[in-house]
């Protein structure tokens, strides 16, 4: 009998004993439970919101380039300090929006490009920059708005984005004002009639037997100048491969042109600075000369 008792009360404590250690370990793992759900509130759900609202910010900024009149002079200054300072060199083809973009994140070029795509297509769908960061949790993020936004058909080129079209157009209209297809000149009475000068302008024409005749002009608000640009966008292929080759060609001739000019102008002002601006190039240009040879 009290063998049995003995033997009853080991098997107890051996008992007690797994449902201590049995608790023990869910314990355990209801903290790490506890640690994990502290984890993803702060740092990833916080991190992602953290990322949306820094991309909505960049998204706004970019809305201000476009608005700008030397939109082309400020993102070459971008990309050159891009390459000076931190060693980046992008594309011809890389668009203004992953530019910047690489400017303010010093992303690598894959994760520059997941966050362009995310701002782009925002802007494409209109979503204003203070409605961003809950356009991108409703889509998915940013990983999902790429994923959805790659589109290859038999291996085909991807559809381009609206916005890729636009920066395009925008950056050939800009060089075409240093090569453009005719000029009209207005005397001083119907420079008045005419209206003030602005960005861009719609000249209301008659034409009779190749021969336009100006009848009006119209002075292009900020939202008629996005439907003219948005007009001409359209009428791109979808292939811009052969167009994005084309129109940097042309805009580097036509910088040049406009560099070449505005040196002149300077010149025939300020001969002096003109002087030192020309000291400042050549030395530049040996400094870059004495460099590729050295890479060579």
């Amino acid at each position: 009998m009290n063998q049995l008792v003995e033997v009853i009360n080991q098997d107890v404590v051996v008992q007690t004993g797994n449902l201590v250690v049995t608790k023990t370990l869910i314990g355990q793992a209801e903290d790490l439970a506890a640690e994990h759900e502290a984890f993803n509130t702060n740092y990833v759900i916080g991190g992602r919101q953290a990322l949306y609202s820094l991309l909505g910010k960049i998204a706004a900024l970019v809305e201000q380039f476009d608005a700008a009149v030397d939109k082309d002079e400020l993102l070459e200054i971008v990309r050159t300090q891009l390459q000076e300072q931190y060693g980046i060199k992008t594309q011809h083809n890389t668009s203004d929006i992953t530019v910047l973009v690489r400017y303010i994140t010093r992303a690598d070029r894959k994760t520059a490009h997941v966050y362009a795509r995310a701002i782009e297509t925002a802007r494409a769908n209109q979503i204003a920059p203070a409605h961003f960061a809950g356009y991108l949790e409703q889509a998915g993020g940013v990983e999902r708005i790429r994923a959805n936004g790659v589109e290859c058909i038999d291996n085909a080129v991807s559809k381009p984005s609206l916005q890729e079209k636009l920066d395009l157009t925008r950056k050939y209209l800009n060089a075409r004002r240093e090569f453009p297809i005719a000029t009209v000149a207005v005397n001083a009475k119907q420079a008045v009639n005419f209206g003030g000068a602005s960005n861009l302008n719609v000249l209301v024409c008659s034409e009779h037997e190749g021969r336009y005749y100006v009848l009006a002009k119209l002075s292009a608000d900020e939202a008629l100048e996005k439907k003219l640009v948005e007009a001409l966008a359209q009428q791109l292929p979808d292939d811009l491969k052969q167009v994005h080759k084309n129109v940097d060609r042309f805009y580097t001739k036509a910088m040049k042109k406009r560099s070449q000019n505005t040196l002149k102008a300077l010149i025939k002002k300020r001969p002096a600075v003109a002087a030192g601006m020309l000291r400042v190039n050549r030395i530049r240009s040996l400094a870059l000369a004495k460099s590729n040879t050295q890479s060579i």
